[in-house]
């Protein structure tokens, strides 16, 4: 548990304010106070996402338009995510950065919460960035209009193999299209081409019924604009509560994993560990240390309900 919730959770929130030294030491006591109040609240409060995009992770930064994405986790699981062209002979390239990340999950937890390929995007672009919290106006619309391009256009192929089997599937990401007007379109156009609904991809709808993680969904909202903090608790919410014995991650393997942006470790190192404060602020539950060797990190309880989740991975396995 992070300091700020044990100060909240010992003294309460209007104490802790009053000890705090900075505006932003008081903006982190009062998300960790607004998570615990939550998760007390509203425990089932999740969102669902493929287990495989907890432990492998889309660009932060945009990258060649033409150029193709692929990681490992290192524990037999590949990712590889390929930009194709479009009628015209354009790339766009693939998913990237926060505003990627979220439309991504907000896809596949509607697609798994109904139980349906089909997702419901509302009558525009704007009333879909509504409904998911995030920016809708004109910054935010051109974001989400150029993640909305890429993952139309994106084709993802997940292989796997180790002790629980073998997977291995190729497909898009969504079938037909967001059919989006240029930008500069009265709202009208925008409207009229838009479709109101969305089909995730055969496979790709199959694969997040089978292999599910389970996260708290205002964890997700507070770390909408902040996509490496995002990553780092997508990783802790779906390997704390697999962890049978504490383990500790070498600061070598957690630059493999989370820091292809960074030329250098040690510039890497310094946002990661912000990144895992971040983290702690939205999952009071985990347990972990941030080490001279990298981090280590206990058996935790899970973010939200239910308790046990279907892995790829063995439960034993980590990063290496």
């Amino acid at each position: 548990m992070a300091a700020e919730h044990e100060l909240i959770m010992r003294e309460g929130l209007a104490a802790a304010l009053r000890k705090a030294g900075s505006a932003k030491e008081r903006a982190r006591l009062r998300l960790a106070a607004d998570i615990l109040e939550q998760g007390a609240e509203n425990p089932t409060a999740t969102t669902h996402l493929h287990s495989i995009l907890c432990t492998i992770y889309l660009p932060h930064r945009r990258i060649a338009p033409d150029a193709v994405w692929q990681r490992s986790n290192g524990e037999g699981a590949t990712l590889m995510i390929q930009p194709t062209k479009d009628e015209q002979g354009r790339y766009f390239g693939v998913p990237y950065g926060a505003t990627g990340r979220l439309m991504m999950i907000y896809l596949q937890n509607e697609a798994y919460r109904n139980r349906s390929r089909k997702v419901e995007l509302g009558r525009s672009m704007h009333a879909w960035l509504r409904a998911m919290g995030m920016d809708s106006s004109g910054k935010g619309y051109r974001t989400a209009r150029e993640q909305a391009l890429r993952i139309e256009r994106s084709l993802v192929t997940v292989a796997y193999e180790g002790p629980n089997g073998k997977e291995r599937w190729q497909d898009t990401i969504i079938r037909g299209s967001f059919n989006l007007a240029p930008f500069d379109a009265p709202m009208s156009r925008q409207q009229e081409l838009f479709p109101e609904l969305i089909q995730l991809s055969e496979s790709f709808y199959e694969a997040l019924i089978r292999h599910p993680a389970v996260l708290f969904e205002p964890a997700i909202r507070a770390l909408a604009g902040k996509s490496l903090a995002l990553d780092v608790y997508l990783w802790l919410a779906y390997r704390l509560h697999a962890l049978e014995q504490p383990a500790t991650i070498t600061w070598r393997a957690l630059y493999q994993a989370f820091g292809p942006n960074y030329a250098r470790e040690r510039d890497f190192r310094g946002k990661f560990k912000e990144a895992v404060k971040e983290a702690q602020l939205v999952y009071p539950q985990a347990r972990l240390e941030l080490t001279e060797e990298g981090i280590r990190l206990e058996p935790s309880a899970p973010p939200a309900p239910p308790r046990s989740v279907s892995y790829l991975q063995p439960r034993r396995a980590l990063l290496r």
